[in-house]
Order: structure tokens, then sequence, then C-alpha cells
């Protein structure tokens, strides 16, 4: 160790840098990217950049439950909620902490009228990707209805398209315990409807989502190409609103230059030689991100460069999922290095070793 206890120039090279651009909020709670991108005390641990500011829409959610929540109201009219992203969840949590709802439930004494309705639709919540997973559980816990709320998805389901195919693989109409009969009316349970095909619909699905989002889901859910008692309807509700921040551009472009230190060109033997990684969460940042590695025209915003015949080149991208990969590829001719197969911090991990695997550059 040299004397201002930097590493020295063995561990330095050693230690075979590589720096990884988050472009996300960090993780002040549980930061599971660094722990696992940057295991030992010698890695530099990956920059955290915000890209999007949110706003949450909880309104039409309340105005729903408290139309429920009376006791002589109609049954819940869902058999489950679909939730894509953690701002979905915080909008489900905002919901049920509201003022309507809380004095809603503190009218009733306690708080069995919400455990009530939720029991008796069988709720079942699905998600996409461990970190909404996390986030609705967190949800269910925060105000005491987990004994009665299913969730399912998370790191089985790092797609909507996965999890629509799975839904439609595991879900039948006895799952839900409440059933449309033929005018559409929902009926107490099974039992009240003949053992036939057309009276015994799924209820309807609600998708909690944002603004923007891909019609996979409901897409996949509804087709006419199932049979009808297997298409399940899908109601979209918009929770929240998403926007680029101001300064993302500038902060990214700032974190890249930043990273042309001497020590960084120590340790990779020569200017330029660092292996740098940009991970990428929402279709949102991908323009940002590729004007701040100089791929687009910056006037047009079409790709100037193609980063797959570069030579000497130190930047590599990868996606948390499809849907952002698919957008890099139809808008701007950029096709991602890394789409992690579970939208996860061992996935991409994993999905960034195998690569550099096949590059000659392996991870350790």
């Amino acid at each position: 160790m040299i004397p201002n206890g930097l590493p020295s120039k063995t561990q330095l090279r050693a230690a075979k840098p590589r720096r990884f651009f988050l472009l996300a909020p960090p993780n002040l709670s549980h930061d599971k990217y660094t722990l696992t991108l940057s295991p030992t005390p010698h890695s530099t641990p990956p920059v955290y950049i915000p890209v999007l500011s949110h706003t949450l829409r909880p309104d039409p959610l309340i105005k729903l439950l408290l139309t429920h929540l009376a006791p002589s109201s109609p049954p819940f009219p869902y058999g489950a909620l679909i939730l894509t992203s953690q701002r979905s969840a915080a909008a489900l949590n905002a919901a049920l902490a509201s003022p309507a709802i809380q004095s809603k439930l503190a009218a009733a004494g306690n708080k069995s009228s919400l455990h009530e309705l939720f029991a008796a639709a069988r709720l079942i919540i699905y998600t996409v990707g461990p970190a909404t997973f996390t986030a609705v559980r967190d949800v269910c816990a925060n105000h005491d209805i987990t004994s009665t709320v299913e969730v399912r998805g998370g790191e089985d389901a790092g797609s909507g398209e996965i999890l629509a195919r799975g839904i439609l693989d595991v879900t039948s109409p006895l799952e839900y315990g409440i059933f449309a009969d033929e005018e559409g009316d929902v009926a107490a349970a099974p039992d009240a409807l003949p053992n036939h095909s057309k009276h015994r619909r799924k209820k309807p699905i609600l998708f909690l989502a944002g603004e923007t989002r891909r019609d996979i889901i409901p897409r996949l859910l509804q087709s006419a190409d199932l049979p009808p008692e297997e298409r399940i309807q899908v109601d979209e509700m918009t929770v929240y609103a998403s926007t680029e921040l101001e300064a993302f551009a500038f902060e990214y472009k700032g974190a890249l230059a930043r990273t042309t230190t001497t020590m960084e060109m120590l340790v990779a033997g020569g200017p330029g030689q660092g292996i740098r990684w940009t991970v990428v969460f929402s279709p949102m940042a991908g323009r940002g991100m590729l004007e701040g590695l100089g791929w687009l025209d910056g006037e047009g915003g079409t790709r100037k460069v193609d980063p797959q015949k570069m030579e000497g080149r130190r930047d590599y991208i990868c996606c948390i999922g499809p849907t952002t990969r698919a957008y890099l590829s139809r808008e701007f001719g950029v096709e991602a290095d890394v789409m992690a197969e579970k939208p996860s911090p061992e996935g991409v991990r994993e999905g960034i070793e195998k690569f550099m695997a096949e590059l000659g550059r392996p991870w350790k």
C-alpha cells in the first residue's frame, strides 16, 4: 500500500478495474448493485445517475377503493392487480395511505373493511421484476394486508411478456373465486354459475401503470387468438407520470469525463483502455445516454457511429430488459451488448461476465 492509503500499482493492475454507470436513482437502504458489481475493497463502486422524475397520480385508485369500501357496496370488480414498476407500488401505497382512505377505515373502527375487500376478491398482485415484487410486499406489510393479498411474479417474471404468459399458463377461473356471468355481472361463487365455459369467464385485471407504457400485457391477455373463456379483460389505470430530468444528460457526460484519470490509465495500461459499462433501466434514458457517449448526431438524433465496429472501444451497454433493448434498436439502430436475463443485480453481472469472457477479458 502506498503512503496516502491508495492501492499500490500491483494491486491496481490486479484489480482489473471496470467502471459502472447505473442510469437510475441509488437505493440508499440496500444497494445490492454495489455489493454485486463491486464486491472487493479495491473495486470501484458504480456511479448512479438519476434519469427520471416521477409524479404519483393515485386519485383514480383512491376513488375506486372508496367505491367498494362501504359495507353495502358491490364486490371489488378485479381478481388481480398488475404492477410493473416501483412507481406503481408507490402509487398503491399513496392510495392506501391517503386521508380519504384512512378516514374511511377510521370510521369503521379498524382496518377490517380493507381486509374484507381484498379477502373477498381473493386478490392477487402480479409484479414484474424483483424490485417491484419487494416494493409491493412492503406496501402490503405497511398496511397490514399481507395475509389477504398474494404477491406473485418478481424474479420469475422479468418482463411484461413473461408475466402475461405466466398468468395465462397458471390461472384458471377457479383461481379467482368470483366469476362474471353471461351478462357481465359477478356471482358470489363458482357454484352459483352453470358449469359451462361461457359462464366462467375470469375476472378482469387492473393494470396500474405509468403514463407511458407498452401494450404487451393487455394485448396478450386479451388476444383474440385465445378461447373466450381464457381471455382476461385488462383495465388500465394511469397512476404516475415520468419526465426526464433536465440535468441527466449533463450529469452523465460529466461522469464519463471524470473517469479518465491518471489512476485509471495506470491500471489499464494506457489512455482509453479501461472498460466502462452503462446499465440502462428505461427507454426514456436511451437518447440522453447515446448522446452522452457521442454515438448520435446532436441535431437529428440519428446514429453517427456503429459501436459494434468501433476500434479501441471502451464503452458498453447493458439493458435491464427487452423493452429498453428493443427501443434502442428500433429508434437508433444501436444494439445493446448485454441484456440481463433477469432484471436484478445478479442478472446484470452474469450477463456482463459472459460477454466479457467471450471478448477475451474475463471478469476475474
